[in-house]
Order: structure tokens, then sequence, then C-alpha cells
């Protein structure tokens, strides 16, 4: 063998040679200095931190009747689940009834967050889950998981005010997120109602599940828990018999409507006050929906735009008024110093005003009038000379002074319109729509808007905030938040001129007045009728505006039914008759939940 071969064999011997040496040096390092790292490598790749969400927060009435709970359910998960894997999508899709997209779409989707289960469908039949079960082997990736879906006891009830949860949107995420607020994509969310404003109190603390897994991905065993912690507890101000009461009240009215051939109803509104201190009673919008069923009704409800079901009439419509705007033209009047009590005005059936241009009629002769038989007999030309002399930018100016014009203040709702006044301020406004202005029309008032007129004439002109949520609870059963009456404004009107208004709707509801039938009701009720034209000459939006007891006022409210008939309180009056008849029967052993 020469040397230069032999030179060749000893440099690759010295090559192998320090290749073992050096493998031998990185292994060891790697057993004996990087041991710890690898070995929590190996943990992390069969442990899995799993989140354990947080029962939502119940909502209450006042009495402590339960509205909005949890009732458990089963949702269908992926975990480490493979797209390629195309014959369990498809099978998945089929049985869950969705789009094979949405399942890629779901699972691209959350791909960042791989150490959580990402949820595809929610609220699952035992039925499905039993197919599920049956065919566990041939889904990999595929888990069932038990969780609480949220279920509005008494269905439709107060649908509007509860509101309802859905899937937190991309938009919502983003939003939380900015505000440094966790939520996963497949978290629950309050949409609407009390739901949405008070999310962040109902809902709960996500807990953590550390298992273990096998090479298959399934758990082993549980190595370690942190409990969740439960959302707070609401308590409505909501007397939930009230509640009860106007719905089927309203309901029935307009549904007899129907009925009896009007085909143009459909529609209407109650708000109930407490006068002493803005807490929202009862607040009723028809048509209404069921929350349980929302997600399956959807399509449908958003596409009856006539009835809308979805919108809170009682806070997003704005409608005139009609005659139950009167007591403000009369109190201003009062106030200004323009009458007294004794001051008289001659209704013929009609009047002229800026000499002779304007001429407004009345629905029939009443003769002379003072203030209190002319808003007991809902006199058009009386008010018609009051708007005259107040003029329409002290008429105005007095509307404001009640909150028309501007929201109430509530903000456990979201969307309450803040509506209009017929003023010198619109660009259409002319001299004559004065006398409109003076009796209701034309104006843009909500039905929230006129319980707290209501309930302002019924406590002497105080302006309390309107609220729906009385109090939380934490899961411990501690007091975290109790409202307290807040005062808006407060109008300084003098007692006497409040008392003659107040008398004046006392004898609407007596012998002469628009209302008589309301005398026969357990309770004395002050108020007002209204008849508000609309575009069909054959209906009126029919509304009635009060309180009751008269005489130690605990109830104020505001009644429409839209596209009634055309008379006075045709339908308003039998909507808060049978409330009020209901409410303090004595059959019934009196009142509610105060």
């Amino acid at each position: 063998m020469n040397r230069s071969l032999l030179r060749r064999l000893r440099v690759f011997s010295g090559l192998v040679v320090l290749l073992a040496v050096l493998l031998t040096a990185r292994l060891a390092w790697l057993q004996i200095y990087n041991f710890e790292y690898y070995r929590a490598s190996a943990e992390d790749n069969r442990q899995r931190q799993l989140p354990i969400a947080a029962p939502r927060g119940e909502i209450f009435a006042l009495n402590g009747e339960l509205l909005a709970g949890n009732r458990p359910g089963f949702a269908v998960s992926l975990l480490d689940f493979d797209l390629r894997d195309t014959e369990t999508v498809r099978y998945l899709a089929e049985l869950l009834e969705m789009d094979e997209e949405y399942i890629r779409e779901r699972v691209r989707g959350e791909r960042f967050r791989s150490f959580a289960p990402i949820q595809i469908a929610s609220n699952v039949s035992p039925e499905v889950v039993a197919k599920l079960e049956e065919r566990r082997l041939d889904l990999p990736g595929v888990i069932i998981e038990t969780q609480l879906v949220r279920e509005y006891v008494n269905g439709s009830q107060a649908a509007h005010v509860l509101g309802y949860v859905g899937p937190i949107s991309r938009r919502q995420l983003e939003e939380m997120q900015a505000q440094g607020i966790i939520y996963r994509g497949t978290d629950a969310f309050g949409q609407e109602g009390v739901e949405h404003v008070w999310e962040q109190t109902l809902r709960g603390q996500e807990g953590t599940l550390l298992v273990e897994k096998n090479r298959f991905g399934r758990r082993t065993r549980i190595l370690a828990k942190e409990d969740p912690v439960p959302g707070n507890n609401i308590y409505l101000t909501l007397d939930a018999r009230l509640q009860a009461i106007a719905e089927q009240a309203l309901r029935q009215v307009i549904e007899n409507l129907a009925e009896s051939g009007n085909t143009q109803s459909g529609r209407g509104s109650v708000v109930i006050l407490d006068p002493r201190s803005g807490a929202i009673r009862a607040m009723v919008s028809y048509p209404a929906y069921d929350p349980n069923t929302l997600a399956q009704n959807f399509k449908e409800l958003a596409a009856d735009r006539r009835n809308q079901p979805l919108r809170n009439k009682a806070i997003q419509d704005f409608h005139p008024v009609g005659s139950t705007f009167k007591m403000l033209p009369g109190i201003a009047a009062l106030q200004e110093g323009l009458i007294n009590e004794q001051s008289r005005v001659t209704c013929r059936g009609v009047a002229t005003f800026f000499n002779g241009r304007q001429t407004s009629r009345c629905l029939k002769v009443h003769g002379a009038l003072s203030i209190i038989p002319a808003i007991a007999q809902s006199c058009n030309v009386f008010f018609y000379e009051m708007g005259y002399r107040l003029g329409i930018d002290r008429l105005s100016s007095y509307a404001e002074s009640f909150g028309f014009g501007s929201p109430t203040g509530l903000n456990d709702l979201r969307g309450e319109a803040a509506g209009s006044l017929n003023s010198r301020a619109r660009l259409d406004f002319m001299p004559g729509n004065l006398m409109g202005a003076s009796i209701g029309q034309g104006h843009e008032i909500t039905a929230l808007q006129m319980a707290n007129f209501a309930a302002m004439l019924a406590n002497g002109g105080i302006h309390y905030r309107p609220y729906l949520v009385q109090k939380a609870q934490n899961h411990l059963g501690e007091v975290i938040f109790n409202a307290e009456p807040e005062i808006m404004r407060q109008l300084e009107f003098s007692k006497e001129n409040w008392e003659i208004i107040r008398q004046g709707m006392k004898d609407v509801t007596d012998f002469g007045g628009t209302a008589p039938s309301m005398r026969r009701l357990p309770v004395k009720v002050a108020g007002k009728t209204g008849t508000v034209e609309v575009s069909s000459l054959r209906y009126s939006h029919s509304t009635f505006v009060g309180y009751a007891p008269a005489e130690a006022p605990e109830l104020a409210f505001y009644v429409i039914v839209e596209n009634a008939l055309h008379r006075p309180g045709s339908s308003a009056v039998p909507v808060i008759s049978q409330i009020i008849g209901e409410y303090y029967s004595p059959i019934q052993g009196g009142q509610g939940d105060r």
C-alpha cells in the first residue's frame, strides 16, 4: 500500500473518530444539560390545557322570578382535527345540517387557538349526540362537550327587555380585544337588551382543566382543575305579574282588531313606570319574538318589515301622540299666567287664527269651557287657543322641559330614540303648524317619553332617569350593584297648577269625560285619551296616558295601539283598563311585586 493511500485512510479515520466524538458530546449535552427543556416539551405534547366555560349570570324579575337562566346542553367541537379528512367533514355537515365550508372556516379561523377545542355546533339534540357516540372511534378529533344553554323561561315575555345571546361576532371580538377583554371566537355574547348592555356583569370568569392525552388525542386523566367563577345575577325592576298582564292585554286587543277585519293593525307598545323612582315596571313591544327559537326563526322575523317584531317599539319607534299631549300647553298657559282655572274659551266646533288664514276644527261644539272640562272632554279649540297664545317658541320650550325631543336617559337598553318636536327649528315649519303642535300632531315622541311625561304629571315635575336593573349579586349572594333613583330635572311649577291639570285628568275617567268606562275600575285612574291621525282615513293610532291610583300614584303609563279605530281611546282604553283592572283586582290579591 503506498504512502498516499495510507495517509488518506488515516485522515478519513480521524474524521470518523472526530464525528463520533462530536455526536457523543451533542447527545450528552442534550441529555444532561437540556433534559428539563425536552422533558417539558414531551409533557406539552401529551398534556392539554382546556377552558371550562363559566355559567352566565341569571336574570330575575323584581320578586325573584327567574326570567333568563341556563340549562344543560351539548356542543360538538373539534380538537387537533385534520381538515384533509373530507369524509368526516362531510358526515358532520350532513348530521349537523350545516355547510361543509362553514366547518372548514371555523377550523381555519381558530387554528391559532390550538390549545382549545373549536366549537362548530351548540345546543345539539340528544339524538345527534347519540349518533356521534355510536361512531366515536371513526371520528378522530371530534368531541362532544357539555355546555350551558341560555333559556328564557317565559318564552317571548319581556323579550325586548331581556334581549338574547348569540355567538360573538368578529367585530365584537375585535372590540373586546381592543379593551383588553379576552373572548374566544366560540363564546356567547349578549346581542340585544339587558343581555347586551350588562354583558360584562353577566359573564363569568373562565376556568381551566389540565388533562393528559394519549397518542390518539383522547383524554386519559385530569391532572389539574381550576373551577370557573359564575357570572353575576341581575334583578330587574320589572313586576313579572304586571308585565304578563300588560302583554296579554295588548295582544288581546290587537287580535280582536284583526278578527274584526282590521288588516292595518298588528303593532303597539305599553310602558309603565313607577313615578316615585323611574323604575320600569313593565315594557311591552308587540309583536314580540321568542329568544329560545330566534336562531331558527331569525330570517323570517327580520323579513317582516311591516310589524318589525325584532324592534323594541317602546323606545325606538316614535309617533305623533295626539290629545295625550294636551296637558302640556295647558300647564304652560297656567304657568305663563295666560289663563287661570276659571278662564274660558268658547268652542263653536271651529276656530280661525292668523287673520283667518288658519281654520282648525274640533270634534264637536263644546261651548264655553275652562281648562278642567277642556281636558276631560278633549276640546281641540281650547288647546288651539292655548297654543296660539303661547306661540311655538314657548310651547317648544315647555315641551323640552318635560324631556321631549331628547332621550329619557335609559341606560339599561341601547337604541333609545330622541324623537323630535314640531318646532320653529324644522325646515318645513309654518305658522299653521302651531295648531297641530298644540294638540300633539307633528311631534315624534316615543312611548317611554310619554310614560315619563305621565310620571312627571303624577309626581309634580320630577324627571327620574328610567331604569330596568335594580341590583346585581355575585355567586356568593353579595350585592355588587344597587340602583338608586336619579333626578335628571325638576320643574318648579306651582302646586295649584299641577292640581288643576290632575283634576282634568281625573275627570277624563268619569261621567262626561272621554273614558267614562274606566270609572268602574278597582282604583281611580287619572288619564287622557288620544287619537292620532294617519294617512288612512279609516284608522288612527289609539293612545292613552295616565297614572294610578289617582290620589297616590304608583304606576304611570302610556299605551299606543297603531292603526286602530278612528275614535278617542277606542283601543288604548281597553288595554289599560284590563291592565289596571286585573293588577288591582281584589280577587287576584291586589298589587304585584312592590
